[in-house]
């Protein structure tokens, strides 16, 4: 028997149970035949019991049960009080396995009972410490510490050093469930220092394992990973297959906690490797209980990186084995997790299922800390569905059980979970409150990665009433205590929130700059769900910017995601974030159908808060297609549902809509009464950041009701707080606000005072974007135009023409002339401080024999600047009155026109060719007419377009008699005078005299193309243009597979002539070439591997003096406020001297020769305009003289000549 025992044992030790198992039966089979010489009875029982403890320990539970009550029915039988005691304890543990509480209390009372009866304080300190773990389980820590310190006392009473050991480290779990991590450590550290001094390798092990999850807790994951090895070490090296720690009954293996560390890393991938490798053991020893926690483990794993159906797929696992080992506790822990994975993907009647489920389970067992935790997932999932009254009833009840069994950690959780839900109610105060109190106890309780949790949300909640800097301050720490702890994933979290705040700020490079951090980090570590959050974040920023084109890719981006891993609650996000994207662009009845798509998945997941969220964004849409009767009702609905909910914030959103609602149909009265019910609750919930919003509503209605001393007090309320919170773009709205008010009144030297404050602000604005073109671009365009245009007004209406000038020129030279600077090491021309306003008309008076048109457009007036050769400036002016048959209404209406000039008639091939003279020379007769006898008197003019008379072919207008200004007069364009003025002023020996790169015909082919396929055909006569000019140049064209990306990259910076004939996107500003090494790309190109961009252009320095773009353009120019083509400007940026550029595909016959003639008379040493000139010449006079083959090319920047004799 006793080698049964040695031999058994060591085979369990070492993970080999169905072999120790059945050395045990056989033992049962010998006994009985030596019978005589013992008592078999007496040594059944031993092996009942064994044989008990290890089916236990691979929950079995069934069989475990079985053969303890044959133990214990034989200990009863002989009169074995010990044995019985013992079997007792076993039978107690296994109820406790199985989550039957009551009963697991009362076997282990009784083996308390019997053990002080017979005095067996060793064993009396066992029950203590079982009963101390009983008490742990349900929650109870004050009375677990208390019989856990009765079992240590016992243990050292009688010296059992290797007990002691086990007590503290009871005792140091007690401690970690009360939140209490530096006395966790203490008794840990002791357990293993007694463990290494008796020489308990299997103890000292469980130590470290116990270590490592207590650093795990508090977010040391370098020290928990370093304790977790040490483990798996030892472990390994002594064949401890099974690895459980011995003291509490741990859920995991090793292999699983370490996965968990990894997991809280963000390195997901080798917590799946880790967390497999523990479910490979636990089938291999046949621990059911064990692989049902490997399934859980890698369920939640998998929920964590966004991945649901397979997050379901192992909870689902793990339930059924679960429920199939009567283990209850696990069972409600298992429907716990696939509530939360059916609330990730917005199942939310499922998720509410399941969560209902295991709190019944909870309770029924009498698990108070389970319940907490039950209570607490309820009530998250409410605050999901908008139902904020029940989710802090729930977060309530669980604070209350927290309270009261003493976990200070989950009462910190609950406090957090509870200012959210506060925060959702626009109740700050509170939420504020809650928060603190969360951050408090994890300071007190060392919990870091809970601290940076609570920074993160006060952060978050600093942000909501428009404190920017503190919510700045507050997400700086949590971002700090995350790299710290090497938390990879709360780091990406940290940087999206601080990327949020900044755009608040108006700070919209450095919000960028964070969203892509936190992209970048969700990538690498695998984080879906994170991916598709930053896509939809970065898809905002764009879209606040007005750049739309990219806000769609982005918020697509995100959608694509959240509908792979089935988030519905996500991907209702995106389509609403997308239908605001098309409203923007005037796509209304895109932006309805993807707005009435989100409303109905809201509807369907159960989702109030979202269902009146999406009741008012279509109210926004109604009101920007001015259907009011229809906005008011769907903002009723929206109403009934935020009472309903009590969403204060929300209810204050929708009383703003019913105010504009009002003021629109010119019920002003009515308009003021809904915007000062919006202010009151703004004011009530400490929602700042919307009160300027509030004032500016209320200063409008009283300015329509000529209340206009009460409008002026409200704006400047709004201006001040503006500044007081940092809001930059709400200061500079209410600086232009009070202009206009005051220019209504004819007071226009105030107007002019806060229009110039205005200028002020956005240059403030812009020095926040640094050198990113693009953005400076799209911020002046969305926020900044109208200050500048209204200046210019007001000072050319006082009789101040030329300062109005030098406003124009500073709205169209900021961004691309500071860049240009810069590219030639050149001082900024002008700025915002008027006394950098002189000397602008110098800069045509280094032009030879030219006169400069300077063109501003407004809603129906254009102005003119005539700047001669000798410098003088003459200023004229013109209302226009157009039919609005020529216009489609929704922008102002010349800005409208001239986009139709170009849009239905240059680039539909004059379909309509009366419709199209029209236009032309109504065109002629608002810009050029005016001021032509100033023009005539030159042979060049150069011209500084506004706006949309950017699409104006100007080569093209036409006098009364029919002859085109072309035909007089070289034509160049500038996107303003400072620019041009950067390109007088640069180096000498800046650009290049010689080399050329001719590029034509790239092989595109198969390419993923805004996010579909596109097969781009080849363009033959595009070959046969790059060949003749490299003929001509005696330069080897790269042409076909040759036209890489990378090649033209290489080449593009040292040469004096680009000449580039490719596919072209004008829309987008950029043209295709051939992919790089296609064998080594993904199935199809994606648009980097193949597409030169503005921004691949912008990183380079070009010397060229000339770039000649002839691509066929697969959409039309989005004009910029400089009014260039983007890839045009981005070469001027880049160093370019002069810019060719089609605006519109030409056929290939009149390109060929078109360029034939062009580079004829450049070759010959002509400049670029006069070998335009000729070539628009040539071509109207041979066959044609379709305005749409001859005048598609306009010159940018520089009058340049080329000596090719070099």
């Amino acid at each position: 028997i006793s080698i049964c025992k040695v031999v058994t044992e060591f085979l369990r030790k070492t993970g080999r149970v169905l072999q120790a198992v059945q050395v045990y039966k056989e033992c049962l089979v010998i006994i009985p035949s030596q019978a005589q010489a013992i008592n078999s009875s007496l040594a059944n029982a031993p092996c009942y019991s064994k044989l008990g403890v290890m089916f236990q320990s691979y929950g079995q539970y069934d069989k475990a049960r079985e053969y303890q009550d044959k133990a214990l029915a034989i200990a009863v039988e002989i009169g074995d009080r010990d044995g019985e005691a013992s079997s007792y304890g076993n039978l107690g543990t296994i109820f406790q396995s199985l989550g039957q509480y009551d009963k697991a209390r009362k076997y282990q009372e009784k083996a308390l009972a019997i053990r002080l009866e017979i005095g067996d304080r060793d064993g009396e300190a066992t029950s203590y410490g079982n009963l101390g773990t009983w008490f742990r389980s349900l929650g109870q820590y004050d009375r677990a510490r208390e019989y856990q310190e009765k079992a240590l006392a016992i243990k050292i009473e009688i010296g059992d050093r290797h007990g002691e050991a086990t007590s503290y480290g009871n005792l140091g779990t007690v401690f970690q469930s009360l939140g209490q991590f530096d006395s966790a450590r203490e008794y840990h550290d002791k357990a293993l220092a007694i463990k290494n001094e008796i020489g308990d390798r299997h103890g000292e092990a469980t130590s470290y394992g116990n270590l490592g999850t207590l650093f795990q807790s508090v977010g040391k994951y370098d020290k928990a990973r370093e304790y977790q090895e040490k483990a798996l070490l030892i472990r390994i090296e002594i064949g401890d297959r099974d690895g459980e720690a011995a003291s509490y009954g741990n859920l995991g293996t090793f292999w699983g906690n370490l996965g968990t560390v990894f997991q809280s890393l963000g390195q997901f991938a080798k917590a799946r490797e880790y967390h497999e490798k523990a479910l490979a053991i636990k089938n291999e020893i046949g621990d059911r209980h064990g692989e049902a926690t490997s399934y859980g483990n890698l369920g939640t794993l998998f929920q964590s990186l966004g991945q649901y159906d397979k997050a379901r797929e192992y909870q689902e696992k793990a339930l059924a084995i679960k429920i199939g080992i009567g283990d209850r506790h696990g069972e409600a822990t298992s429907y716990g997790n696939l509530g939360t994975v059916f609330q990730s993907l917005g199942q939310y009647d499922k998720a509410r299922e399941y969560h209902e489920k295991a709190l019944a389970i909870k309770n029924e067992i009498g698990d108070r800390h389970g319940e907490a935790t039950s209570y607490g997932n309820l009530g998250t999932l409410f605050r999901s569905l908008g139902q904020y009254d029940k989710a802090r009833e729930y977060q309530e009840k669980a604070l209350a059980i927290q309270i009261e069994i003493g976990d200070r950690n989950g009462e910190a959780t609950s406090y957090g979970n509870l200012g959210t839900v506060f925060q959702s109610l626009g109740q700050f105060a509170k939420a504020r409150g809650y928060n603190e109190k969360a951050l408090a106890i994890k300071n007190e309780i060392g919990d870091r990665h809970g601290e940076a949790t609570s920074y993160g949300n006060l952060g978050t909640l600093f942000r909501s009433l428009g404190q920017y800097d503190k919510a700045r301050e507050y997400q700086e720490k949590a971002l700090a205590i995350k790299i710290n702890m090497s938390d990879r994933h709360g780091e990406a979290t940290s940087y999206g929130n601080l990327g949020t705040v900044f755009q608040s700020l108006g700070k919209f490079d450095k919000a960028r700059e964070y969203h892509e951090k936190a992209l970048a980090i969700k990538n690498e570590i695998g984080d879906r769900h994170g991916e598709a959050t930053s896509y939809g974040n970065l898809g905002t920023l764009f879209r606040s910017l007005g750049q739309y084109d990219k806000a769609r890719k982005y918020q697509e981006k995100a959608l694509a995601i959240r509908i792979e891993i089935g988030d519905r609650h996500g991907e209702a996000t995106s389509y609403g974030n997308l239908g605001t994207v098309f409203q923007s662009l005037g796509q209304y009845d895109k932006a309805r159908e993807y707005q009435e798509n989100v409303l109905a998945i809201r509807i369907r997941i159960g989702d109030r808060h979202g269902e009146a969220t999406s009741y008012g964004n279509l109210t926004g849409l109604f009101l920007s297609l001015g259907m009011y009767a229809k906005g008011y009702d769907y903002l009723m609905k929206a109403l009934a549902v935020r009472k309903g909910i009590d969403d204060r914030r929300g209810e204050a959103t929708d009383y703003s809509h019913l105010g504009q609602i009002s003021f629109k149909r010119g019920e002003y009265d009515k308009a003021q009464e809904y915007y000062e019910k919006a202010l009151a609750i703004h004011m009530e919930i400490g929602e700042r950041e919307r009160v300027p919003v509030n004032y500016r509503n209320l200063a409008l209605c009283f300015q329509s009701l000529s209340k206009y001393d009460v409008a002026e007090e409200y704006l400047k309320k709004a201006l001040l707080l503006s500044r007081d919170i940092g809001l930059n773009l709400s200061e500079l709205y209410c600086l232009c606000n009070l202009s206009v008010l005051k220019f209504s009144h004819g007071h226009l030297e105030e107007a002019c005072s806060y229009l110039f404050q205005g200028i002020q602000k956005f240059d403030t604005l812009r020095g926040f974007l640094k050198e990113n073109d693009q953005f400076q671009i799209a911020l002046l365009e969305e926020h900044g135009t109208f200050s500048y245009k209204l200046f210019s007004r007001l000072l050319s209406s006082t009789g101040k023409p030329q300062d109005a000038l030098y406003v124009e020129e500073l709205r169209r030279a900021r961004g691309l002339a500071d860049l240009m600077a810069a590219r030639y090491s050149l001082q900024e021309q002008i700025s915002s401080d008027p006394q950098s306003w002189c000397g602008i008309q110098r800069i045509i008076t280094k032009e030879a024999d030219c006169a400069c048109l300077y063109i501003s457009i407004s809603e129906d007036e254009v102005r003119f600047w005539i700047i001669t050769a000798t410098g003088a400036i003459h200023f004229s002016e013109k209302k226009v009155s157009l039919d609005q048959n020529n216009v489609t209404g929704i922008v102002p209406e010349l800005d409208e026109f001239f986009k139709e000039v170009f849009r239905s008639h240059v680039i539909l091939s004059e379909q309509n060719c009366e419709d199209f003279k029209t236009s032309l020379d109504l065109c002629y007769k608002i810009i050029i007419a005016p001021v032509v006898s100033l023009l005539k008197q030159q042979p060049e003019i150069i011209i500084v377009p506004d706006s949309c008379a950017y699409q104006v072919p100007f080569a093209a207008l036409a006098d009364e008699g029919g002859k085109y200004l072309s035909e007089t007069c070289r034509i160049r364009i500038v996107p303003s005078l400072t620019t041009l003025k950067h390109v007088q002023d640069s180096p000498p020996d800046y650009h290049s005299q010689t080399g050329a790169l001719i590029v034509g015909d790239p092989m595109v082919g198969t390419v993923i193309y805004k996010g579909r396929c596109r097969n781009m055909p080849p363009l033959p006569c595009a070959r046969k243009e790059a060949e003749m000019i490299g003929g001509l140049l005696g330069v080897r064209p790269l042409i076909g597979d040759s036209a890489t990306k990378h090649s033209v990259l290489q080449a593009i910076s040292s040469v004096s002539l680009i000449h580039i004939a490719a596919h072209g996107d004008a829309e987008r500003g950029e043209i295709a070439l051939s992919p790089m090494h296609p064998t080594l790309l993904p199935p199809f190109p994606r648009e980097e591997d193949y597409l030169l961009t503005m921004a691949d252009i912008s990183k380079t320095q070009l010397r060229a003096k000339l770039v000649v773009l002839s691509c066929d353009h697969s959409a039309r120019g989005q004009i910029r406020t400089e009014g260039v083509i983007g890839i045009a400007r981005a070469f001027l940026r880049s160093g370019a001297r002069s810019v060719l550029a089609a605006r519109w595909a030409l056929d290939d016959r009149a390109t060929e020769k078109f360029m034939t003639c062009f580079y004829k008379h450049l070759f010959r040493g002509e400049s670029a305009s006069e070998s335009l000139h000729k070539a628009r010449k040539w071509m109207r006079n041979n066959g044609f003289d379709k305005v749409s083959q001859w005048a598609t090319f306009m010159i940018m920047g520089d009058n340049v000549t080329f000596d090719f004799g070099n």
